[in-house]
């Protein structure tokens, strides 16, 4: 795996592919390593694929359509670039194909009667979930239909705006996230949304009744008198008040209430055709529903009146139209089930591959350190004190564990400080874990006195006075790994954030330090350019490893009880106290009885060193092993901290939602603060 270098490209370079032999190997050092964008894959594999085109034929009104072979590891954004130069060379209306471009175009097909797009131009034809349905329905060639992307309505365009007010700024400018995150989650939400839509009760979800999963509290009972309590039905000026059972439902309170009411109703406004299944109980004053087949126990309502000692007042009211909670339909189809390239490191490893069929490349075969070229920084307006050198510190971080950090030369700081140089990480590509995030900031300090000999001297040559104080100006992050399990690749243009003055608002400044986003002021705002290096083929970090290490299957080391006692001592003091490094080397030491008490995971967590690969593995592996979590008590505060800012692998932050989905509303409410500003 070469990764591209500075010089430029040659025209020649296309014809001579790299490939990874030996006898090439002293060939491919000289040549630039092609860019993602112009990446070319051969497989042995050809898939016969039917198009079905825009375009139709003029004699029968028909739409065109284009058989072709196509190589099973090509990309989604390849094989549309294929199908739009034979179209045009094949169809009768040559002219559409030159003024239009693929990318106007969906590729469609039919799966049950359902409609799906193939939709991640990244992913390699070989992975899509419609050549897996075809093979299994024995078809000896798929149908794909391109069709026109239709124009956004001016309703989802005022909706997008509204969310960019709220946010701050435009989410979905591309150039702010560096790629299509977004809009590629949003895409695959879509059909768990329909399943959700499908299999909910309309009535129910119109009126949302707020209950309480846990049992009536001991001191509440001792307030209800043999097991009946008092409400107060209101319908116009009329009220009535009625004795009830806490284990009856609405239903049942409601068909006992029209029996008492049977020959009043013309004083309650009630028409003689209707019964109780044409009304529910609301709480006066509030859109609070009493509706389903709950005990009224259970009602959140109920129970604050019983804890206040106040009287529990209902309106018989007519129940909302679920029609208005109708889900309008999305303008995009549904995306395909598959999401990307990514598989096991066994089915993208190089060891014992034949190149020809390579289409992705596993990142742990890649045994290079990692590495960025800092090119140089822009800034529209200059500090007020001219006499000042700056530098830029890059810093490979997960969560808060800094695995890697390299820094520039100091230099004059004016509107543009150009470096063009390599930093080199003591981090090898295959180490990087999931979430790692290039970490770029830019340091000011008072240029050093220099004498008068050292004035003559080049500034490339400056001597950096370590006494000096530094400060620091701006930051921004850029995900080493995309959403897509994809190593970045290329040139980036980084718009940063800016350091609070001291007389600025500076409380979340820690917090706001892990976003990946950039600054979309981009007119006043420093930029950075960075270029990572580029490779013949997309790296993609694999979702599992098959070990044949036997480390789950041992018991782990005997701990002795000076050790117990000391293993203890780490695991109850506060979670906020730093762990030195014999404590993370006990717990990493004892990680199965870590394992075993799930209060221990923040401090065993805290313990891994995220920067090497068989760790991490072996975490993970320990991770899967979900018994002891499981079957523990719910600690909300266990879970919170699994969700802090230093734990960025998103197995660790798994086992946390797992925990916190079995809370009711009413106990969500209680941390709702917190859960908004988790990281």
């Amino acid at each position: 795996i070469t990764p591209g270098m500075d010089q430029p490209k040659n025209d020649n370079d296309n014809d001579n592919p790299i490939v990874l032999r030996e006898e090439n190997r002293r060939r491919r050092r000289k040549m630039r390593a092609n860019t993602t964008r112009t990446m070319q894959y051969y497989s042995l594999e050809q898939l016969a694929i039917e198009f079905v085109l825009p375009t139709r034929n003029k004699l029968n009104n028909v739409h065109e359509k284009l058989s072709l072979e196509v190589a099973g590891n090509y990309t989604v954004e390849q094989l549309k670039a294929k199908v739009w130069v034979k179209a045009g060379g094949m169809s009768v209306c040559p002219d559409f194909y030159q003024k239009l471009s693929p990318d106007q175009f969906r590729l469609m097909y039919q799966k049950k009667g359902q409609w799906y797009e193939i939709y991640d131009k990244h992913q390699v034809i070989q992975t899509l979930d419609c050549i897996n349905y075809w093979k299994t329905l024995q078809r000896n060639n798929g149908k794909i239909h391109l069709a026109q992307k239709t124009k956004t309505s001016k309703e989802s365009l005022q909706l997008q705006n509204d969310l960019n007010y709220l946010i701050g700024y435009d989410v979905t400018d591309v150039s702010n996230v560096h790629d299509d995150e977004l809009e590629f989650t949003r895409r695959k939400l879509i059909t768990p949304q329909l399943n959700e839509v499908a299999s909910r009760d309309p009535r129910l979800y119109s009126m949302d009744p707020w209950i309480i999963s846990k049992s009536l509290p001991e001191y509440l009972l001792n307030k209800i008198c043999n097991n009946n309590i008092f409400i107060v039905i209101h319908r116009g000026t009329t009220s009535l008040t009625i004795k009830v059972s806490i284990d009856e439902t609405p239903q049942s309170i409601l068909k006992n209430f029209f029996k008492k009411v049977a020959n009043k109703k013309g004083l309650l406004e009630i028409s003689e055709n209707h019964n109780e299944e044409h009304f529910v109980l609301r709480v006066c004053g509030r859109e609070d529903y009493i509706v389903g087949n709950n005990p009224i126990k259970d009602f959140h309502w109920v129970r604050n009146c019983l804890k206040n000692g106040e009287e529990i007042h209902f309106v018989l009211d007519v129940p909302p139209d679920p029609a208005m909670d109708e889900v309008q339909k999305e303008e995009w189809p549904l995306v395909d089930d598959c999401t990307g390239v990514t598989g096991s490191h066994q089915q993208l490893t190089l060891e014992g591959r034949d190149h020809d069929k390579v289409f992705t490349i596993s990142l742990w075969d890649c045994d290079r350190k990692f590495r960025v070229k800092i090119i140089g920084i822009d800034i529209p307006v200059l500090p007020r004190n001219t006499e000042l050198t700056v530098f830029v510190e890059a810093s490979i971080l997960h969560g808060q564990q800094v695995l890697a950090q390299q820094r520039t030369l100091t230099k004059a700081f004016t509107e543009e400080v150009l470096w063009n140089v390599w930093l080199e990480f003591d981090i090898k590509v295959k180490d990087l874990p999931r979430g790692a995030r290039l970490n770029l900031q830019v340091y000011c300090g008072k240029a050093p006195v220099q004498s008068m000999k050292s004035t003559f001297q080049s500034q490339d040559d400056n001597a950096w006075d370590t006494k000096s104080k530094n400060h620091m100006l701006y930051y921004v992050n850029l995900l080493v790994i995309d959403h897509r399990s994809l190593l970045r690749q290329g040139e980036y243009v980084l718009h940063m954030w800016k350091i609070p003055d001291k007389g600025e608002e500076q409380g979340t400044i820690e917090a706001d330090k892990l976003t990946s986003a950039t600054n979309p002021d981009k007119q006043n705002s420093m930029a950075i350019c960075i270029l990572l290096d580029r490779y013949n083929y997309p790296i993609t970090l694999p979702r599992s490893c098959q070990s044949q290490d036997a480390e789950l299957e041992r018991v782990g080391h005997e701990m002795h009880s000076q050790l117990r006692k000391q293993f203890e001592e780490i695991i109850s003091t506060d979670p906020l106290n730093p762990l030195s490094t014999e404590d993370k080397e006990l717990l990493w030491h004892f990680r199965h009885e870590c394992m075993r008490q799930p209060k221990a995971y923040p401090k065993f967590l805290s313990s891994v060193k995220w920067g090497q690969q068989d760790v991490v593995l072996k975490t993970q592996q320990l991770l899967d092993k979900q018994e002891m979590w499981n079957s523990s008590p719910l600690d909300v505060g266990l879970a919170m901290q699994l969700l802090d800012c230093r734990f960025s692998d998103e197995r660790v932050r798994a086992l946390a939602v797992e925990k916190l989905e079995t809370l009711d509303n009413s106990e969500v409410l209680r941390y709702l603060l917190q859960l908004v500003q988790v990281k």
